[in-house]
């Protein structure tokens, strides 16, 4: 049976841009680099709270590796969410003329 994407897109996406979850949806629908994006920020997303409560002596050079890694991929996520979101905007412009 084909999953839909729903049960496909990576949650902490959805939970860190609550507003965006259409434009989210929509994107991963349609875009593999955007859905490869969507899948590295879920691993990063799950692996910190390991490091957040680790003893290890690495913990605290992989919790900063971890943090810098999700703000990357956040950024990236929102650049792709800024791009859609302009798009349909002056797509939407379109049809009133």
């Amino acid at each position: 049976t084909m999953m839909k994407v729903t049960e496909l897109l990576p949650s902490a996406v959805l939970h860190d841009f609550p507003s965006q979850s259409e434009t989210v949806r929509q994107l991963y629908r349609k875009d593999k680099a955007f859905q490869a994006i969507c899948a590295d920020y879920q691993r990063c997303a799950k692996a910190l709270p390991h490091w957040n409560n680790s003893d290890l002596p690495s913990a605290s050079q992989r919790r900063i590796e971890y943090q810098d890694m999700l703000s990357e991929l956040k950024d990236e996520i929102s650049l792709f969410l800024n791009k859609m979101n302009t798009s349909e905007t002056i797509n939407d412009r379109r049809k009133d003329f």
